[in-house]
């Protein structure tokens, strides 16, 4: 029998391709949550719930609630909005295509019909506090309070991460350079920023550059603009260190990814 080779990915020779994507065991139709969905969706949330509370403190929300058009106000949870985001989250989550449980069912398959509970099972509550509003969603005019977001620090974070790496790197890079020499001391400021917002682990570098910091910026400030071998050097030194401590992701300096890492390792709740 003929195979075709739209189905065995055939190279050339005969062979089949390397990497060709095995998916037999995977299901016709995928069923459960999705996880990617959701976890996108809880962040967009959340952004419009901090939006909420810092709209409702200066009394922005007022003039919705006169009108009594719950589309205007700002919270995401409110009226019609509110509604079609439980629905979308009751999607996502895998339970928007059964039926709520029985009183006679167990615990677990009513909370197998909460969108709240599914969003608990999958770590992302824990990620996103601000989603228990999905509990009230469809009312009027819920009101919004600051709260810590550890799936929003995440990305706040991981930020600085990669900021201060990417300028620690470009930084070694260019130390040596001649034509970079009249940059360097705010090369070096940048660096230091990078470091004090990250902290942690590297905190001990604020008290590295600071010690030389002046007399590099000297060196730039010159009529040349040059930065002497031994500047150069420890400019190149300092910064391949930085960068090498921030990919080491020591506990302290990367304490903030921590609870977005659980969640993506299966390890919550």
């Amino acid at each position: 029998m003929q195979r075709h080779e739209a189905l065995f990915a055939r190279d050339a020779a005969g062979a089949i391709e390397r990497g060709a994507p095995d998916r037999l065991d995977e299901p016709l139709w995928p069923s459960g949550p999705n996880a990617r969905k959701l976890a996108e969706l809880c962040v967009l949330t959340t952004l419009a719930c901090e939006r909420a509370s810092r709209a409702q403190a200066r009394g922005e929300d007022a003039a919705s609630r006169r009108g009594g058009d719950a589309s205007s106000s700002t919270s995401p949870f409110d009226g019609t909005r509110g509604a079609a985001l439980l629905e979308t989250v009751r999607r996502l989550s895998g339970v928007g295509i059964r039926k709520r449980a029985p009183s006679s069912s167990s615990s677990r398959d009513a909370d197998a019909a909460d969108p709240v509970a599914a969003l608990r099972e999958l770590g992302l509550l824990a990620l996103f506090p601000h989603m228990d509003g999905l509990a009230r969603a469809g009312t009027k005019h819920q009101q919004h309070r600051a709260r810590k977001s550890p799936g929003w620090d995440y990305f706040e974070h991981v930020a600085k991460m990669q900021q201060l790496v990417a300028v620690a790197d470009a930084l070694k890079a260019r130390a040596r350079h001649p034509a970079n020499a009249k940059y360097a001391a705010h090369q070096i400021a940048l660096l230091y920023q990078c470091v004090n917002a990250v902290r942690g682990e590297l905190k001990p570098f604020k008290a590295t550059i600071e010690a030389r910091f002046e007399s590099v910026k000297q060196e730039t400030e010159s009529a040349e603009a040059r930065l002497s071998e031994a500047s150069a050097a420890w400019t190149e030194r300092v910064a391949g260190d930085v960068a090498a401590t921030a990919r080491a992701f020591p506990p302290q300096a990367t304490e903030k990814l921590r609870a977005c890492a659980a969640a993506a390792s299966g390890r919550y709740p």
